[in-house]
């Protein structure tokens, strides 16, 4: 595959893109509507694309954003792949709760991706995790692009309890996390549970505590599902207070839970592996969160000879042979 692009979902305000194509940027902000995950909504604090100006000028700004992304590498991701159908506008000094979806033309961007990705040979993943309207992944898997599976989120619903690798689908991409998300290890010491309370984004305490006891279940749940799969022994962690503790073998056996499903691809998180306790981003925050700031304590020629980044792969290799 080679290099693996992440595609923005937008452009900054104070950017190039934003001041070389002015007329096809709206004056508002894009976010999300509040949910579960952020009981107070987003806000991403950059302008959304305006669809008729990008039908006026024959999609101009969009075209040259993907065939330039698409040139260098193998693989993108289009980051937010529901944004291509509809996108959650919030007016300029409102809330959230205040904004609205506007649609896109979604086949004709779509289409346009389709071509790029033949002429520059790119594979494509749509992110399209969150808030997905009606037949969006439909829609996304006829163009052939990889849907994008957290382990944090396939479950048996209604059931909580972990989809096991076999019910995952082949044309997906699958991983622990991303960048948006608790690394593993923050996820097992309820950092970013602990860290959206600092920042205000509860509106009560009970929502907190919800939250709280149910992270506590998901680590339950994700011990039997490894059980369930042989993975790790039918005793392991049988002792409660250990289920506290996140190691390198443990988060190893989660990943080899992944690598048994039968998606294209299996991504793993640098976090993940290194022992991160504190995500990348934290969605809906400008400057109330390090975002992006934070640097990796190793230097890859620490990370070439480091036994976890060499065990890891050495058993992703004999599992994939296995497949």
């Amino acid at each position: 595959i080679g290099l693996y692009n992440d595609l923005a979902v937008g452009s900054i305000s104070g950017g190039s893109d934003t001041w070389n194509y002015q007329d096809v940027f709206g004056e508002a902000d894009v976010g999300a509507p509040p949910d579960d995950f952020s009981p107070n909504g987003q806000n991403w604090g950059f302008p959304p694309l305006i669809p008729e100006k990008l039908k006026e000028t024959g999609y101009e700004f969009f075209i040259q954003t993907i065939r330039k992304n698409m040139k260098y590498c193998g693989a993108i991701r289009i980051d937010h792949a529901p944004g291509l159908f509809r996108l959650f506008w919030i007016p300029y000094g409102m809330s959230p709760e205040e904004g609205a979806y506007i649609r896109y033309p979604s086949e004709d961007l779509l289409r346009i991706i389709a071509l790029e990705s033949v002429r520059n040979k790119t594979m494509v993943i749509a992110e399209d995790l969150g808030t997905v309207a009606e037949n969006v992944r439909e829609t996304l898997k006829k163009f052939r692009m990889l849907s994008y599976k957290l382990l944090y989120f396939e479950r048996n619903y209604l059931d909580p309890s972990f989809l096991p690798p076999e019910k995952y689908p082949e044309m997906s991409l699958c991983s622990v996390t991303t960048h948006d998300l608790p690394t593993i290890y923050g996820y097992w010491k309820y950092q970013d549970i602990k860290i959206k309370k600092k920042l205000g984004r509860y509106s009560n305490e009970s929502l907190f505590k919800k939250h709280m006891e149910e992270r506590k279940r998901d680590k339950k749940l994700i011990i039997s599902a490894l059980k369930s799969q042989g993975i790790i022994s039918i005793d392991f962690l049988s002792e409660p207070k250990s289920i506290s503790q996140m190691t390198f073998e443990l988060c190893f056996a989660i990943y080899n839970y992944l690598a048994k499903t039968p998606c294209k691809l299996l991504l793993v998180s640098l976090d993940d592996i290194i022992g991160t306790l504190n995500q990348q981003n934290m969605p809906g925050t400008v400057d109330k969160y390090p975002n992006w700031l934070q640097k990796i304590p190793l230097i890859i020629e620490e990370m070439i000879k480091d036994k976890k980044f060499n065990t890891l792969s050495e058993m992703l290799r004999k599992q994939f042979k296995k497949i």
